[in-house]
Formats: structure tokens, sequence, C-alpha cells
């Protein structure tokens, strides 16, 4: 099986799971956003990067056996985020919701998601003009 180039699965793997958790994390930010005056609110972020960063710094060993135990880290796709409260000492006067950070949340959020949507999309079209047999 081609592993290389334009056959390469993996960054199609990593561009969903990208597009996934930006929409979550966007979710996440609209609620503490709409929660600005909800007295006693706690705000949360969507801890992902973190989790990440631990799985891809493991060692993974390869089984030569279908019964053998899997060794270190895991595939990308099995990496989950979290939602945890939110650091910070931030009071408003009713709850620890920052407006400021969270509209900047939200606007630096939605250019990452834009732009995976983007590179998702351009390898969809790269793989659709090869199965076409577009030259380019």
């Amino acid at each position: 099986m081609i592993k290389t180039g334009l056959f390469d699965q993996s960054h199609l793997a990593i561009l969903k799971k990208a597009v996934d958790v930006y929409g979550r994390r966007h979710m996440v930010t609209a609620q503490n956003i709409s929660n600005v005056e909800t007295p006693g609110y706690q705000a949360q972020r969507l801890k992902f990067e973190e989790l990440l960063t631990n799985e891809q710094m493991r060692l993974k060993g390869y089984t030569t056996h279908r019964n053998h135990l899997p060794i270190g880290g895991q595939d990308f796709g099995s990496a989950r985020d979290e939602i945890v409260d939110a650091d910070g000492n931030f009071d408003n006067g009713v709850n620890n919701v920052d407006i400021d950070n969270e509209m900047t949340n939200l606007a630096t959020n939605d250019l990452s998601y834009r732009m995976a949507t983007r590179l998702l999309s351009m390898r969809y079209n790269v793989l659709r003009g090869a199965i076409k047999g577009q030259i380019r």
C-alpha cells in the first residue's frame, strides 16, 4: 500500500480532528459569552493541544501479531478533548467570564476553523483531480 504523497491518509485525519475540535471550542466559547451576566457561572475552556502534545511525545511501538497489546501512544484520531474550568482570577462583578478575552478567543478560533476547513477542502480537491486524471 502506498503511504506517502497523494495517498497519505494521516493528513486527512489530522484536519478532520482539527475541524471537530475547533467546532467544539466554538460552542464552549459561545457558552461563556452567553453566560457573561449569569451570577456564579464558571467560565470553561476546551483543553486539547496540551493533551495532544502529551500523546505525541510518547513512543509508539509496533505489534508483530494481532493478539499483542499496543505499546505506547495512541493514533491521532483517538485523542480526546476535555472541557475544564478556565484558569485565572478575573472577576467581572458577576462571575469570572472575561468578555474581551472570550471575544478574542472566538475570533482566533474562527480563523483556525476556516484555515482547517480550507486545507481539508484543498486536500479533497487534489484527490478529486487525481481520480479524474487532471494534471496541474
